[in-house]
């Protein structure tokens, strides 16, 4: 019953208390390979009032749907998952490996049933938009008018087209894939696009996207928003178009932690802080390019945190990476006017 109450409340953008309240701070993260870890714990001990998961929530990399629920079951009773629904509200979104498939993408064949397991784990109500849809695109407002913050989840798996792959043995990592220049490819499907597009518009002071892969990092031999230049562009001109101030990107995947930054064309700039991974070190260590890099990358386990003081008259935000000990690894101060477009 807990449960599908917290779905409810999350549906409706009403806090667990029954008001509504704004929320001052989100944890995220992704990458949940053990149902067991000392990061989870420490997550649990962290103040939030919403928790975002990023993609990667288990690892399945199947098209046997009873090994897809048999992982998922184990997300569901470990202590992690029962103590987040004791705690605070969450969100979800997948990426590709509780999506079904390695670096997947549309061809695979099993999204519909993986979408109704997904949805089925993390309490999605019977009559909600995403029910009733191809995909786990959703957005949700919490808070009063003057503290509202968006949260939009993106589906970066469900209508991607396939990535190019070539030759990246210039990169000092590797990577299997080159950026594909062409206009026919897609990273939301149209349908997700124009529902995005609709969503920007919604009065809302700040707005938390939540990619599954990194949005601003320039590699692309990994996956990233990258390996698609067109539609990297393409949502940057629709924050433009829409004049949708307070933007900012939550990512995960790539199994260490750092903040990126960029000039969205709108007036302010674009930050990308990625949590990854909640439960395992990163076996090389060596961060891939990016120019876009702030400050250093954390490669052991992590959780983001994101704060906003809605009691002063300029809010402060505060970006996080947090370690399993609790000591803060990387740390970006804002002001909400600094998400305000000055043109």
């Amino acid at each position: 019953m807990k449960a599908i109450v917290i779905a409810a409340l999350l549906a409706t953008g009403i806090s667990a208390s029954g008001a509504e309240a704004p929320l001052s701070r989100i944890a995220f993260g992704s990458c949940i390979n053990k149902t067991n870890h000392a990061m989870l714990d420490r997550t649990l001990t962290l103040p939030f009032d919403l928790f975002v998961f990023l993609g990667d929530n288990i690892y399945a990399d199947t098209a046997d749907m009873q090994v897809m629920k048999a992982k998922y079951r184990a997300l569901r009773e470990s202590s992690f998952f029962q103590g987040l629904l004791k705690k605070a509200p969450f969100a979800a979104t997948w990426d590709d490996h509780d999506y079904g498939v390695n670096d997947g993408g549309a061809d695979y064949p099993k999204k519909v049933e993986a979408q109704q397991i997904f949805l089925d784990t993390f309490n999605e109500p019977a009559n909600a938009p995403r029910r009733k849809r191809p995909g786990v695109y959703d957005a949700r407002v919490f808070g009063p008018p003057g503290k509202r913050v968006q949260v939009i989840l993106l589906d970066t798996r469900y209508f991607r087209s396939p990535l190019k792959r070539g030759d990246n043995k210039a990169e000092p990592s590797g990577g299997p894939y080159v950026p594909n220049p062409s206009p026919e490819v897609t990273m939301l499907g149209e349908a997700q696009w124009s529902w995005l597009e609709t969503q920007l518009k919604q009065p809302a002071e700040l707005r938390l996207v939540a990619s599954s892969i990194q949005f601003i990092s320039e590699f692309s031999g990994a996956e990233a928003w990258a390996n698609m230049p067109l539609e990297k562009k393409r949502l940057l001109a629709l924050i433009q178009k829409t004049r949708a101030n307070g933007v900012m990107i939550v990512s995960g995947d790539r199994h260490w932690a750092e903040l990126s930054k960029m000039d969205s064309g709108a007036g302010y700039p674009l930050y990308d802080m990625t949590s990854s991974a909640l439960t395992q070190k990163h076996p090389r260590g060596t961060p891939t390019p990016n120019i876009y890099r702030e400050g250093p990358t954390w490669h052991e386990a992590n959780v983001g945190l994101l704060h906003i003081d809605w009691e002063q008259k300029n809010p402060p935000i505060t970006i996080q990476v947090i370690d399993e000990q609790g000591t803060v690894r990387i740390e970006k101060q804002l002001r909400l006017s600094d998400l305000q477009s000055r043109q």
